[in-house]
């Protein structure tokens, strides 16, 4: 956590994603929900972290706002609230496209999500506990996404959150998150995108790619990788897509470690 002093007071807000809590993620992808810039959803998750309201848009001397905190009231200029803001740069990078999230958030903000009639069960922080099966999956249902995104989060979310107890099978309902909230489903998907950020740095040698264009069908992509580390053995293919991600990522990682070895040495 990071620490504010504003007249003496010292105030605490998140210094990182995994700082965050469930609701101040929901915030945040209300705000940007509402087309929010980067710089408007800086200072609105600044004001909202601290508690503070703008109670009236009334300037002080003509130059700023003010601002009630749960323990004062201060006038500030908005150059003052700007500067305050940049405390939350780390939620945008910039990018060849312009100003975009940096998702790095690997802490599951709903490792129990608790609806009207159903209550889902997520994986563990940073996707530690799912399978390599499950993985498979999510990969398929995301590049599904570009036809219709809405659709194939439910199916997507489905695979790691489900009803009654975490379980790593692969079939999920979407039924189940047909009364979750969109913008829990979105901070949802925030929590997958940045854990997936953390595994492809942790295992960058499997997650290297030779070209610029993504593989037209991930599905069978995959399929042909657990082949290979089944050996083409029909009965050792299950055992694989049941193992761990990250133990499966591991001997992916060590192999193509040893194979760079062999080319080194030739």
């Amino acid at each position: 956590m990071r620490k504010i002093t504003i007249k003496d007071i010292d105030y605490l807000v998140p210094g990182t994603w995994d700082e965050m809590t469930a609701e101040q993620l929901c915030f945040l992808a209300n705000i940007l929900n509402s087309k929010s810039t980067a710089q408007e959803a800086k200072v609105k998750m600044l004001l909202f972290c601290l508690s503070a309201r703008i109670r009236r848009y009334q300037k002080a001397n003509g130059t700023g706002y003010a601002v009630s905190l749960p323990k004062d009231r201060i006038w500030i200029t908005a150059e003052q609230l700007a500067a305050l803001s940049t405390i939350f740069d780390f939620l945008f990078q910039e990018t060849e496209k312009g100003i975009e999230l940096d998702i790095r958030l690997t802490h599951n903000p709903f490792p129990v999500y608790k609806g009207k009639d159903i209550e889902l069960y997520g994986p563990e922080d940073g996707l530690t506990n799912i399978s390599y099966g499950q993985f498979i999956m999510l990969q398929t249902w995301q590049q599904r996404m570009r036809q219709d995104f809405f659709e194939a989060l439910d199916n997507f979310l489905s695979i790691i959150w489900k009803d009654g107890s975490f379980t790593i099978r692969e079939d999920g309902d979407p039924a189940w998150f047909r009364n979750v909230e969109p913008i829990v489903k979105t901070v949802m998907f925030w929590y997958y995108l940045g854990s997936m950020n953390f595994i492809q740095a942790k295992f960058s040698r499997v997650f290297s790619s030779g070209g610029n264009e993504a593989p037209l069908d991930i599905f069978d992509t995959q399929q042909r990788i657990v082949d290979e580390m089944a050996s083409g053995d029909v009965t050792k293919k299950e055992q694989v897509k049941q193992s761990l991600l990250y133990d499966a990522l591991y001997t992916l990682e060590v192999a193509i470690e040893k194979e760079e070895k062999k080319k080194q040495d030739m």
